[in-house]
């Protein structure tokens, strides 16, 4: 595990806890091949906002260029309608669309990844907080000084959730799909 930052000023605790989604991030990064890195950088580098005049910049660029030769008399590489450009745009288009396919994959492997430690960490603060209600509950029959009596709601409280009766009800509450 990644070992804490203690010079942050955090408790230990949030110290330790934003050293171990540090480490989930990192150990993601890690598992990314070259490829996938590069494609994750090409990614980031065309959803960056200058992208678009670069490359509107550059279609523009294209066009006078092919249409000047051919208006000078020369004879240009792309003529008008610019087939040659339709080509590269529509090539450029293709692997635009896979790399941030690639990389929406990716993006929702780490979510699933934090999705699952989420639910983890709440099963477990659910059951730990039934423990504590059912120790308070014992240490309050046992003092001699608390009055002792009945709490149905602290009763009900201190048993952790049935994981798999919840998994039953929130199927049943599920408006039908008629996809499915």
């Amino acid at each position: 595990m990644t070992q804490p930052n203690r010079g942050s000023g955090l408790p230990a605790h949030a110290d330790e806890t934003a050293s171990a989604i540090a480490k989930l991030h990192e150990d993601h990064y890690r598992q990314a091949g070259p490829l996938r890195r590069w494609v994750e950088r090409m990614t980031r580098l065309f959803a960056r906002p200058v992208f678009t005049p670069l490359l509107t910049t550059f279609v523009l660029a294209w066009i006078a260029v092919n249409a000047g030769l051919k208006t000078a008399g020369y004879n240009a590489p792309d003529p008008p309608p610019f087939a040659y450009l339709g080509l590269l745009v529509s090539l450029a288009a293709l692997y635009m669309t896979g790399m941030i396919l690639a990389t929406q994959q990716r993006a929702s492997e780490l979510a699933t990844q934090r999705d699952q430690m989420t639910l983890e960490l709440a099963i477990l603060a659910e059951q730990k907080t039934a423990k504590l209600i059912q120790l308070m509950e014992k240490l309050r029959s046992d003092h001699p000084d608390i009055a002792d009596r009945d709490d149905a709601e602290a009763q009900a409280m201190s048993a952790p959730a049935d994981l798999h009766d919840m998994l039953d009800i929130i199927k049943q509450n599920q408006p039908a799909n008629d996809a499915d």
